[in-house]
């Protein structure tokens, strides 16, 4: 079963986090948490090609669809991450729709695209039948935002991902972890935009509250917190309580 496809086509938007830790048994633990699926970060955080197989199969355990962000638009590395078993690929800076396109086509055998057939893991849904990847270009600069008609028009994307830290850099509204208003109404156009091609629409969350935020903008691919984040609040509260106890 896709649960990302089941869920949007339903019209429910679906909540995922980010994994960074490169280790079978916090992925096994993110795996069985709930989620609707699991973002294996290969950009930022510790996934490489040594551990991503195993990495993802530790997901797998607990029944969790697999999504793996590529650490560039490039056809090599997305296809091999397709071939170790990820369920889909987040694709970062993507700026043109030639950009995208390498990206669709990658994801895809002929005729759709020019993947490479040699799968060493191939994904397969939970009911067992094959399934067809997911390919979601991040929209992240003030150039993919002038191209955002075009590059959602891409034959064989599953839906834009807006990276919305990167977007305001981008756009020179500096470093942020606070979604400003144009960054919002940069988050509606793409909406928009996925709604008129009938792809997903999908954002990176900066908490819970801007989760609820972003499905009320009708995004419905919303990836929120991460392992890291999740040890180090974990942490945070328990040291808390130390100093509490011991009057620190």
């Amino acid at each position: 079963m896709d649960t990302i496809r089941e869920a949007v086509a339903a019209g429910r938007a679906t909540i995922g986090t980010w994994l960074a830790i490169g280790e079978g048994v916090a992925a096994e633990a993110m795996g069985r948490a709930g989620f609707d699926y699991v973002c294996l970060d290969g950009q930022h955080g510790g996934i490489d090609m040594r551990n991503l197989a195993d990495t993802l199969r530790a997901i797998e355990l607990g029944g969790t669809q697999t999504m793996v962000r590529v650490p560039w638009c490039s056809s090599d590395q997305i296809m091999r991450v397709l071939d170790l078993g990820a369920g889909g690929v987040i694709v970062p800076m993507v700026s043109t729709a030639e950009e995208a396109a390498i990206a669709a086509q990658a994801t895809h055998y002929p005729p759709l695209g020019i993947r490479s057939f040699g799968p060493v893991r191939s994904y397969y849904s939970a009911d067992g039948e094959k399934a067809e990847p997911l390919c979601f270009v991040m929209i992240e600069t003030a150039e993919a935002m002038e191209n955002l008609d075009a590059i959602a028009a891409t034959p064989g994307l599953a839906g834009l991902f807006v990276g919305p830290v990167d977007l305001a850099l981008s756009t020179g509204l500096g470093l942020s972890l606070e979604m400003s208003d144009q960054v919002l109404e940069a988050i509606d156009k793409v909406v928009a935009a996925c709604a008129k091609n009938d792809i997903i629409p999908g954002c990176a969350a900066l908490s819970p509250d801007n989760a609820r935020q972003l499905v009320e903008r009708g995004m419905r691919f919303v990836p929120v917190g991460s392992d890291v984040a999740f040890l180090r609040q974990g942490a945070a509260e328990v040291v808390a309580l130390a100093k509490e106890l011991g009057g620190g």
